[in-house]
């Protein structure tokens, strides 16, 4: 017989599975500017030390909706042959957290003739996946199912990918995690034939940028993600870049929702972006959608103020 434990943690793996195509890894509505948190081959690809900060809530509204807060440093070394990296990644659901410390290390290849750049990746991870039962109402307040404060394991991985980039076009292959790493005893359930497990997933990302008048620049992207046991998914993306300044963007994400993307480009390094996610599934009746804030800082030379500087379009 299943106990009132195990049937919460059914039921919350059955939403995740079923609201978000069993996809474990945090969603992010502007990859194309936070390329580190899927790809470690991104580290160093501004060509200047970068942080970002960014902040998704998923369909608002929705009691015990995912959110997500992810911070993220990388910065190019040694003549810019070698990158590092970094980053620290809250994710929630319900009553389930995830924190996510990820470091990054990448080797760049120079092409002097089209000055690409191919950068090989790897990543190591640590997770640590929290279960808060002492946060749920109950019925029977002294069910001994949920005497326990919390269920806590912490899950070592690591990762890979690669990714090559020019000036106006970049594309990427990534698999943050190799491992699909058991979550031990403390989430795993015999009797509801149930093991949860960090399961590997597989990201494809490619971009490019357009002239197409005098301050107007077009800029298509899109994002195909895999993970066992679920449907192929593809975030297709399309902005217009005006004076060097202000992004305006739109996308589609496959059988989930709609947005739109902007972000805002200050002369000393200060970047802010905002996107809005329609949902286009059954959610919408119960969501008014999700939001994502970001705010980024780039280290620019003082120097380099004085001239017109080298865009970094990805």
């Amino acid at each position: 017989m299943r106990t009132p434990k195990q049937i919460v943690l059914v039921a919350a793996f059955s939403f995740i599975v079923f609201f978000a195509s069993a996809q474990q890894d945090p969603m992010y509505s502007m990859y194309m500017f936070n390329g580190l948190a899927i790809n470690p081959a991104y580290a160093g690809s501004r060509e200047r030390p970068a942080v970002l900060a960014l902040y998704r809530h998923q369909w608002t509204g929705l009691e015990g909706a995912p959110k997500t807060a992810i911070l993220t440093a990388h910065a190019p070394l040694l003549n810019n042959k070698i990158a590092i990296g970094g980053s620290l990644c809250s994710d929630n659901i319900s009553i389930f957290n995830v924190i996510t410390l990820n470091f990054d290390y990448a080797y760049r290849i120079h092409f002097k003739k089209n000055r690409g750049k191919l950068s090989f990746g790897m990543n190591v991870t640590v997770n640590n996946y929290r279960a808060r039962w002492n946060e749920l109402s109950l019925n029977d307040a002294i069910d001994p199912a949920f005497l326990s404060s919390d269920n806590s394991v912490i899950s070592p991985n690591f990762g890979a990918g690669v990714y090559y980039y020019t000036d106006r076009f970049y594309a990427g292959v990534s698999v943050p995690h190799f491992l699909n790493m058991s979550l031990s005893d403390n989430f795993e359930h015999e009797a509801t034939d149930l093991t949860a497990r960090q399961w590997k997933h597989y990201f494809y990302t490619m971009g490019a940028v357009f002239n197409i008048g005098k301050n107007v620049k077009f800029k298509p992207s899109f994002l195909f993600k895999h993970v066992q046991n679920a449907p192929f998914e593809a975030d297709l993306n399309a902005g217009f870049l005006f004076k060097e300044a202000l992004w305006v963007g739109a996308g589609y994400r496959t059988g989930d929702a709609m947005n739109f993307i902007t972000e805002y480009i200050f002369a000393k390094g200060v970047r802010i972006g905002y996107a809005y996610d329609y949902t286009l599934t059954e959610l919408n009746d119960y969501s008014s959608g999700s939001h994502e804030i970001m705010i980024g800082y780039e280290f620019i030379r003082k120097e380099t103020y004085l001239t017109p500087r080298r865009m970094s379009y990805f």
